[in-house]
């Protein structure tokens, strides 16, 4: 099974200077929770999540209108999978960048879609112990992928003040 027989090809995207409250509202009218950020020849430079979007209202103190998903992709590096590559090798890379969802590009680095975890599981049989159906993913794949992907993480001890 490849890549563009999963994924989303219907993809709403954003620019550098779309601002968080634009990338937000398109999130809610298409009921997903993240968008793509294209330049202006199409070609994915990042990806928002709904997640960035609530730590960056946090850390900035800022309202959505005044933060552009530009400010957000500074220290993001960006994975994205071709189209006609395998769904087993696009689940890997997702596993190996510890994230959930992946811009999916044609030959010509286009954005041309986007391959969820939701994508994946849809093509994952339902029990774990069958044999390997024609156009599904391993089940035992997704489920560890998924284990060390969503799983808890340490967060970095912080400082305590002493009074």
């Amino acid at each position: 099974m490849y890549v563009n027989e999963a994924m989303s090809a219907d993809v709403k995207v954003g620019n550098a200077k779309s601002n968080l409250e634009e990338i937000s509202r398109l999130m809610w009218e298409n009921d997903c929770g993240a968008i793509p950020i294209v330049n202006t020849r199409k070609k994915p430079i990042g990806i928002v999540t709904d997640r960035d979007i609530a730590m960056a209202a946090m850390l900035n103190h800022q309202p959505l209108w005044e933060i552009e998903a530009g400010t957000l992709l500074k220290e993001q590096r960006l994975c994205s999978c071709h189209q006609d590559e395998p769904l087993e090798d696009c689940l890997m890379k997702m596993e190996q960048n510890g994230v959930r969802r992946m811009p999916v590009v044609s030959e010509d680095g286009r954005l041309a879609g986007i391959v969820s975890m939701g994508d994946i599981l849809a093509f994952t049989p339902q029990k774990a112990g069958n044999r390997k159906q024609k156009g599904t993913v391993a089940a035992a794949n997704v489920i560890g992928m998924l284990k060390r992907v969503t799983g808890h993480h340490e967060q970095p001890v912080k400082p305590v003040a002493i009074a």
